[in-house]
């Protein structure tokens, strides 16, 4: 036979295979091949493996960070958060339950006055903010119809009969460095003080700086105007921005000769002041830059009851303005 040909070692290594011999019989018969006559040897266990715990199945890497996920935000009842937001004058738009851009824009705006993060989402700090919300407070006192902003805040405020009828979120000049169309560099900065709505354009305005929607000018070239852009924070270029929905909003409630009150935050000039780009700003119209720098004193204008001291209102152009020709700064 074949197997009588194989050497007396193999044939042991094949009967142990065939009759699942232990690991000791394995180790002698290996010293018996090696012409070494020793003992039996112990007999070597291999070392147990507890299989993977679920963690280590589906843990990643410790080498590898993973990147921090925002909570969910608690589950909340969103007609009664809208009508409660109606109720403080934040939101105006349909009872629906849909978290929609006016939505948002009242949420970010109530966030503002109440001193939380203004993401525009409501969390816990919202929910607990609405069951004991801060009143805002007004620094005017006259005219009884106005519109004051508040840099500071970075909230826009519709005064109708000296009482808030609406309360926007706004982003305002971010103080950086910009090349007007002339070539010129100036200042993303916003003007503060007594003003009046000058003029209005209706629809869509393409300016040098980006694309205004509804703008109202209430100095020379800046304006309120609705923006595809309004974060909680300064970023425009000096202009005052709204959502596209809040502007359209403001055409309907405010109107031209209206007093508009600016006040508060960071990066902002007095009207007829010599900082960077005020004196020679990128308006509509020729006549937005007038011969003097300091606008014309009105005896009409009102006194706030706070501070800051407001500057002189500008003379209002109650007269249709000409088409424009140069772009305003956003």
């Amino acid at each position: 036979m074949r197997s009588a040909l194989l050497p007396a070692a193999a044939l042991t290594a094949l009967a142990v295979a065939l009759t699942g011999c232990t690991s000791k019989t394995l180790t002698t018969e290996q010293h018996a091949d090696s012409g070494i006559a020793q003992g039996p040897s112990p007999a070597v266990v291999p070392e147990a493996t507890s299989p993977p715990s679920p963690d280590e199945l589906t843990s990643p890497s410790p080498r590898v960070s993973p990147s921090p996920r925002r909570p969910a935000p608690p589950p909340y009842d969103v007609k009664a958060v809208q009508t409660q937001l109606a109720s403080l004058h934040y939101y105006v738009a349909a009872i629906d339950g849909e978290r929609g851009p006016a939505f948002h824009s009242a949420v970010m705006a109530f966030q503002k006055v109440q001193g939380i993060g203004a993401d525009g989402i409501v969390g816990k700090g919202t929910l607990a903010a609405l069951k004991a919300p801060r009143s805002p407070s007004l620094k005017a006192s006259s005219p009884a119809e106005r519109v004051e902003v508040d840099l500071t805040k970075q909230v826009l405020y519709v005064v109708k009969g000296g009482a808030i009828t609406r309360i926007l979120p706004v982003s305002s000049g971010n103080g950086e460095r910009y090349e007007q169309k002339s070539g010129r560099m100036a200042r993303a900065l916003t003007p503060v003080g007594w003003y009046t709505i000058q003029r209005r354009i209706v629809g869509m305005r393409e300016a040098d700086l980006g694309t205004l929607y509804d703008p109202q000018y209430f100095y020379r070239g800046w304006a309120i105007h609705g923006s595809n852009s309004v974060p909680a924070y300064p970023a425009s270029h000096g202009c005052i921005r709204v959502t596209r929905t809040d502007a359209k909003y403001l055409l309907k409630t405010t109107s031209v000769g209206m007093s508009v009150y600016v006040y508060g935050g960071r990066y902002t000039f007095p009207a007829g002041s010599s900082a960077p780009g005020t004196d020679n700003p990128s308006g509509d119209t020729a006549a937005d830059a007038p011969a003097s720098p300091s606008p014309s004193p009105s005896a009409a204008s009102p006194s706030p009851t706070g501070s800051p001291s407001p500057s002189p209102a500008p003379t209002p152009d109650l007269l249709p303005s000409p088409s424009p020709s140069a772009s305003p700064a956003p």
